[in-house]
């Protein structure tokens, strides 16, 4: 079968650009897993949160092995995973207590995973360009991308819908109270046809809104959290909400709302239904139509 040397050059560049990314997740995946395999653990209090911009940062006070204390300062995100007050495991290690891991799924895997995962991605249409470059059929290379992307979806809404319903049915109720409104700004570009037909590109300002709600856990701890965000907001600056939260770590915590609660889910199985439908009707088209009786 003849070979596409262009499309051949097309997948080595996608598949060394994946590689690339993927070596990068399975490095960060490797630093957490050095701390998990040969750290030091150490009970620490988280004693503040640092607000720096639109970032959260926690501060973290612990004791070594010898009884000193030490406080410090992990990595920022853009919404508040911990709160003032939470008791966490420290990871730390033993000749370096500055290099230290909060122990938790989301401090020690979630980059790694979220790294690798897009890496996978572009593996995935590498391969495709690669099966082209062969001269495979172009309807079931993608049949085989939407596949894959289906059942990445399919896994995502039920991790989603697990998380859900285990917060719907055990979580504990709490009124708070609408703090903040965060805009978050950026500059996307967009295609547009001017009256003239001529197509030209455009830069266009979106805007999206999270609600940053507080309030106050048993033991009168305040926590602050966030919301989901859009394009839109349906609350306001001093709103009383209906909040949901894990009574063993508070932060975990949503607002009642079908968007806060059931839409991640939601979503993500809609993905499932758009590609596993286009996989669907993409085989049926392909299926030998039925031979007459003679």
């Amino acid at each position: 079968m003849a070979t596409d040397r262009s499309w051949r050059w097309i997948a080595w560049l996608i598949l060394g650009i994946g590689l690339l990314i993927l070596i990068g997740g399975l490095a960060l995946g490797w630093a957490s897993l050095r701390h998990v395999l040969y750290g030091e653990r150490a009970d620490g209090e988280v004693v503040e949160i640092r607000r720096d911009g639109d970032m959260y940062a926690p501060v973290v006070r612990f004791r070594l092995r010898d009884g000193e204390t030490r406080e410090v300062t992990d990595l920022a995100s853009g919404a508040p995973d911990f709160a003032r007050g939470d008791n966490v495991t420290i990871l730390y290690m033993s000749g370096d207590p500055e290099d230290f891991r909060i122990d938790t799924f989301r401090r020690l895997w979630e980059s790694a995973i979220y790294v690798t995962v897009f890496a996978g991605f572009w593996l995935m249409f590498g391969a495709v360009a690669w099966g082209l470059s062969r001269g495979m059929d172009l309807f079931v290379l993608g049949e085989r991308a939407f596949a894959t992307i289906a059942a990445g979806a399919a896994l995502v809404g039920a991790a989603a819908l697990w998380t859900t319903i285990d917060l719907y049915s055990r979580g504990a109720r709490a009124e708070g109270t609408v703090v903040e409104i965060r805009e978050t700004r950026r500059i996307e570009q967009e295609e547009t046809t001017r009256p003239d037909g001529r197509e030209v590109r455009r830069d266009v300002e979106r805007v999206s809104y999270t609600p940053v709600v507080r309030f106050n856990a048993p033991g009168g701890r305040e926590i602050e959290f966030h919301g989901a965000g859009g394009s839109g907001t349906a609350f306001v600056m001093g709103q009383r909400v209906t909040v949901i939260y894990d009574p063993a770590n508070p932060i975990r915590a949503r607002i009642v709302t079908f968007q806060d609660l059931w839409l991640p889910a939601a979503v993500a199985f809609a993905v499932v239904g758009v590609f596993g439908g286009a996989v669907a009707a993409s085989r049926r088209m392909r299926r030998p139509a039925p031979q007459g009786i003679s």
